[in-house]
């Protein structure tokens, strides 16, 4: 095999460019300008031989590092994996991933530099994509094969946050808005503490998505757990179309939804494994119905919503219109509270997920997860569309 790819949590080109060269101190190292093109050439004039890597992270080119990396989890989620535990921290994992490093050399990957790689990818706490789709772990050791297999019984997840934040500051905005979230955290009896620093300051406020947007939204979520509920109770595809069809005339919504939604309202023959994750677009929806004001508060994400009474808030409204008129955003700061408070109530579910615990303080982590998933495009995090919306912890 000639070609593999390197993965890591990491966006630093520098340690990269710094961990080749300490490897190959004898050969030809050439360095693009933006370091993302390494060469390796080694050997003398009739035998020389030479050795490539191309990088791409999810700064130097975001819209192409997210959908390769969406389609590596999605490749990885559908397989049948023997060891269930191992499947979904590996696939935590994925979701943190922030830069691949495509290996290119003109001969087979000898053992000898199957070695090297790994020598490369260890301080990087990454991953490697071996043979016909295989993800190893540093040590080399197989986490999962297309057939379903691993050689290990449990696989540590880690990601240090600031590679998921970048370079962004810890301003005196978000360490205030940190420490209130960790009161509230501490009040319900939590003693672990999450470990990131206060990201979400006022500055934040920036990326705040606007009213019609945030309402168009809410309606697009709201429709689209309903075609999730209806498949999932069995409903029959004539009942389900007219249904979801009447409330998306009624609001005049056909624009409003994802092309990902798109995708499953128009697919007639979706069983519970596609519904399932729409229907709990519900928990988004009523989250979203909290920032018009058409819910008073938030309360701990121990349990699920009130579908009932969430569908009602729209059955108020005869149109679009009058649901836009009657909205209001709620305050940057308010908004802003609840984001940071929910991406650390993740951490804690993801971390007792990595520990096989419960999550503390009665945290569901569904719920957790699709509010999360709801603020961060609240708040335009990472200026990702619904779609692509991260949940990082």
């Amino acid at each position: 095999m000639k070609n593999c790819a390197l993965y890591s949590s990491t966006f630093d080109l520098d340690q990269v460019v710094e961990r080749i060269k300490s490897i190959y101190p004898n050969d030809k190292v050439t360095v693009n300008e933006s370091k993302t093109k390494i060469q390796i050439t080694s050997g003398g004039w009739f035998s020389k031989k030479v050795k490539g890597f191309n990088i791409m992270t999810s700064r130097t080119e975001p819209e192409e590092f997210t959908a390769m990396i969406q389609g590596m989890g999605n490749f990885f989620r559908q397989i049948p994996a023997e060891n269930e535990s191992v499947h979904e921290k590996l696939l935590i994992k994925i979701s943190t991933l922030n830069m691949v490093i495509g290996v290119e050399t003109e001969e087979d990957i000898s053992d000898k530099f199957f070695a090297e790689l790994l020598s490369i990818i260890e301080p990087l706490d990454g991953l490697v994509f071996w043979g016909g789709g295989a993800l190893l772990d540093p040590s080399g050791r197989l986490l999962l094969d297309v057939n379903g297999r691993s050689e290990v019984e449990d696989y540590n997840v880690t990601a240090h946050v600031s590679y998921l934040h970048e370079e962004d500051a810890e301003t005196e905005s978000g360490k205030a808005r940190k420490l209130r979230s960790e009161r509230l955290i501490s009040a319900k009896g939590i003693s672990k503490m999450p470990p990131m620093a206060g990201y979400i300051g006022d500055e934040a406020a920036k990326g705040i998505r606007s009213l019609d947007e945030v309402a168009k939204r809410t309606v697009a979520l709201c429709i689209i757990a309903l075609k999730g509920e209806c498949v999932c109770s069995g409903e029959t595809v004539e009942d389900t179309k007219r249904l979801v069809g009447n409330v998306t005339e009624r609001y005049g919504a056909a624009g409003f939804f994802s092309p990902k939604e798109r995708e499953f309202l128009s697919n007639d023959e979706a069983g519970d494994n596609e519904a399932i994750p729409f229907s709990w677009c519900y928990e988004g929806y009523w989250t979203l119905l909290w920032a018009l004001g058409h819910v008073e508060e938030l309360d701990d994400p121990v349990g699920l919503c009130d579908v009932a009474l969430a569908v009602s808030k729209l059955q108020q409204f005869d149109n679009f219109e009058e649901f836009l008129a009657g909205s209001r955003l709620r305050s940057n700061q308010e908004i802003l509270d609840e984001a940071d408070l929910i991406y650390r109530y993740d951490w804690l579910c993801v971390d007792s997920r990595i520990h096989s615990e419960d999550a503390p303080g009665n945290l569901e982590g569904g719920v957790v997860y699709e509010r999360h998933r709801a603020l961060n495009w609240l708040i335009g995090y990472m200026g990702q569309e619904w779609d692509e919306v991260r949940t990082d912890t």
